[in-house]
């Protein structure tokens, strides 16, 4: 798919979400309604909330959250949303108490935001099944290249690295100790002096 193709389905989606998003604010500004259902206001970082953009990126699917975080980066709006604390099942951070951690790793830093309570949260079910995908595998390699592996393995020796003990004899030859999985094998080096003759 080129990229053309990828801007106009991507601004066809956005067309068909703002015709499906109905925003209404109530008697106060933090007041809103979003598809009739009530919600409210409660942070608005550097004015971030704007009608606008919460249309073009607004779903159904995020009705199901007590609270919907937005975040503008490069004029993009992007939205998490979080349960309440203590909600059964739902990881710490999912819950908003972890609001501030989010603020800290996966925002910009000093990028404006807002925070929406959703006074009607209810269970939203996914029109579409949910389609299984194969497990991957890590280190994935054809049949080839594992005979290739194995056998490259099998013909190089094990060789760990021994420590070695010197020990000095006053008879002549100095004498090397090294010690591999619990076996001593001993080795005679000639010294220098007698590697001449």
């Amino acid at each position: 798919m080129d990229r053309e193709r990828m801007k106009e389905l991507a601004q066809a989606q956005k067309l068909e979400r703002i015709a499906q998003t109905r925003l209404e604010h109530g008697e106060s500004t933090a007041d809103l309604l979003i598809n009739e259902r009530a919600y409210k206001l409660v942070a608005n970082y550097r004015d971030a909330y704007q009608d606008d953009l919460m249309a073009e990126r607004f779903s159904t699917f995020l009705e199901k959250y007590d609270y919907l975080v937005g975040d503008i980066a490069a004029d993009q709006l992007r939205i998490h949303g979080f349960y309440k604390d203590g909600t059964p099942g739902v990881s710490r951070m999912d819950q908003i108490s972890a609001l501030q951690d989010y603020i800290y790793e996966f925002m910009n830093f000093g990028a404006p935001y807002f925070v929406l309570e959703n006074l009607e949260p209810h269970m939203v079910e996914d029109d579409e099944p949910e389609v299984s995908r194969p497990r991957r595998r890590r280190n994935h390699h054809s049949n080839k290249n594992n005979a290739y592996i194995d056998e490259k393995k099998s013909s190089v020796k094990k060789n760990p690295v021994k420590k070695a003990t010197h020990q000095l004899s006053s008879k002549g030859p100095r004498q090397v100790t090294t010690k591999g999985n619990n076996r001593k094998r001993r080795f005679e080096i000639h010294e220098r002096s007698t590697e001449g003759e």
